[in-house]
């Protein structure tokens, strides 16, 4: 019994929910050092930042970019900014604060794909940023004062900017049921008006009839008694036919 329980084999349990967000294998998944329930994450043609607990979508979701983005960090000292690689040896520089629909602004670092960055704080004035290339070469670069130095209430500023985006999730979630069941009471006035619509046409029909049955008949008693036959029991009548 205890050899069986030893070899055997855990269920893997099934995902609670899955997104299409990336268009491409998804490389980096990476918590900000600052808020830990907020994650980064790398793949395809795009980046998007995602809150622990929030099942409707990500925050941020990225436009595709003009190349393939190939590695992604978070800045070690400033809340709102994360650097992202490309294939074609450019990094994007996105600065929450400044703009959350593209980067800020994008520098060459070399001529072909970036594998792997990562930042490093050297002193309390001067932080750098190593990147490795396809090549294996490694590429150091001091990063500038703006992007190392928060400003006055960065933290709070970008926690209110992801709060916000949570907000506004919840009400586009919120319109989306809105939205569905008023397509459901449409549909089913439609279906209501279909079946009143075939009513009256049956009715309609049964009218017809009715009338057609009359006027034959008359007819018929009008062609017997000017031939001079009479018949032993009278016609029945539309109603008592049915």
């Amino acid at each position: 019994m205890k050899d069986e329980m030893a070899f055997s084999t855990p269920t893997a349990k099934k995902p609670v929910s899955l997104y299409t967000v990336h268009d491409g294998a998804v490389h980096t998944v990476q918590r900000s050092p600052f808020y830990k329930d907020i994650i980064l994450t790398v793949g395809g043609w795009n980046v998007a930042i995602w809150k622990e607990g929030i099942m409707t979508g990500p925050l941020l979701q990225s436009c595709c970019a003009p190349k393939r983005y190939t590695s992604g960090h978070w800045s070690l000292t400033r809340p709102g900014v994360f650097y992202i690689g490309r294939e074609d040896g450019y990094i994007d520089i996105w600065d929450l604060l400044e703009k959350t629909h593209e980067p800020a602004q994008s520098q060459n670092i070399c001529i072909t794909m970036i594998m792997y960055i990562k930042p490093w704080t050297f002193s309390a004035k001067q932080q750098f940023i190593a990147i490795a290339d396809y090549y294996g070469t490694l590429h150091i670069l001091e990063i500038p004062w703006t992007l190392s130095h928060p400003s006055t209430n960065e933290v709070s500023s970008v926690s209110h900017y992801f709060e916000r985006e949570v907000k506004h999730l919840e009400y586009v979630e919120q319109r989306r049921k809105i939205r569905e069941q008023e397509k459901r009471e449409m549909e089913l006035e439609l279906e209501k008006k279909k079946v009143k619509t075939f009513q009256k046409s049956k009715e309609q029909l049964e009218a017809e009839l009715k009338m057609d049955y009359e006027s034959y008949l008359e007819l018929e008693k009008t062609i017997l008694t000017n031939l001079g036959l009479s018949k032993e029991k009278e016609s029945m009548s539309y109603v008592e036919l049915v």
